[in-house]
């Protein structure tokens, strides 16, 4: 930690040559995860040429680059830093359910910079922001990114125990960050649905949390404005009351929304991400072999 703090002093006129070296690197020496880059790519856009995706490919390598830098500098943020940095577009939509004491779901995917936002809302709004994270088997790299995540007022929930938690403070206004696009394990209930031209599964536990504790859902649209600058807006994805036994459509609905923002930008998402790591063939294979 102590030389995330080191590095965090360093100017972004600095980190921002780092990070360009790094993709380089990662991109063609030590082929970082480049076949599964390219594999995601080709599977997401079976219209573009070999060329284009390349290019796609590259621009990833080094955006991604950017929001590793991006996240150490952030340790050293004020509340000034991110309102100049992340600007919110129309936060009084969403702060209208909180000062009524309704909680918010904030739903956003691993695009553009997907660490800034979970930093910068809660500190702009005024209100506690929790997010839910899936636990690593790198223990020292999971410290790091929660003491980055929580160093600006985040609150760490394991998905885990998230249903638990969230539901014990029903009644209490604050925000609950989910990135809602990470890959569910084998076994675990979920929801199937065509997502950028193949077959992909979805967590369903959003939908679970806002149908029980009947909060409202909004989806984190972020948008590069800048080098080291982005704009968040948010889009209504489901408002309560809901009918018991019915599904509000929450996840079908934010996999649109995120689909759109992916398309408008391909080389922003996380591509080196194994998100189709198998097949609901696969997974009823492996449920059956299991017994």
């Amino acid at each position: 930690m102590y030389l995330v703090k080191l590095l965090s002093r360093l100017p972004f006129w600095f980190l921002y040559p780092f990070a360009e070296a790094t993709a380089f690197l990662g991109y063609h020496v030590l082929r970082y995860r480049k076949v599964v880059v390219q594999e995601n790519l080709s599977r997401a856009f079976p219209e573009k040429s070999e060329a284009e995706l390349r290019r796609t490919a590259k621009r990833f390598y080094r955006q991604f680059s950017q929001v590793f830098v991006e996240s150490i500098k952030a340790y050293r943020f004020t509340k000034e830093d991110w309102v100049k940095r992340v600007p919110i577009t129309n936060m009084e939509e969403v702060l209208a359910y909180l000062d009524k004491g309704v909680p918010v779901i904030l739903m956003s995917g691993h695009t553009a910079n997907w660490e800034w936002p979970a930093f910068s809302i809660g500190a702009q709004m005024g209100y506690p922001m929790e997010f839910l994270y899936k636990p690593v088997k790198h223990q020292n790299f999971e410290k790091i990114m929660l003491r980055l995540r929580t160093r600006h007022g985040g609150i760490a929930v394991p998905k885990d125990a998230a249903v638990r938690e969230i539901i014990k403070r029903r009644k209490q206004p604050r925000l609950v960050g989910i990135i809602g696009d990470q890959l569910p394990s084998i076994g675990t209930e979920k929801l199937w649905s065509d997502f950028l031209n193949q077959e992909t599964a979805f967590y369903i536990g959003a939908e679970r949390i806002a149908s029980m504790a009947q909060y409202a859902v909004f989806y984190v649209n972020t948008v590069r404005t800048g080098l080291g600058k982005y704009e968040l807006t948010f889009q209504n994805v489901a408002i309560p009351p809901y009918t018991k036994g019915e599904s509000p459509g929450i996840i079908e609905k934010y996999k649109t929304l995120l689909e759109t923002t992916i398309r408008r930008n391909p080389p922003d998402y996380l591509w080196s991400h194994k998100r189709w790591k198998y097949t609901r063939e696969e997974e009823e294979a492996a449920m059956t072999s299991s017994k």
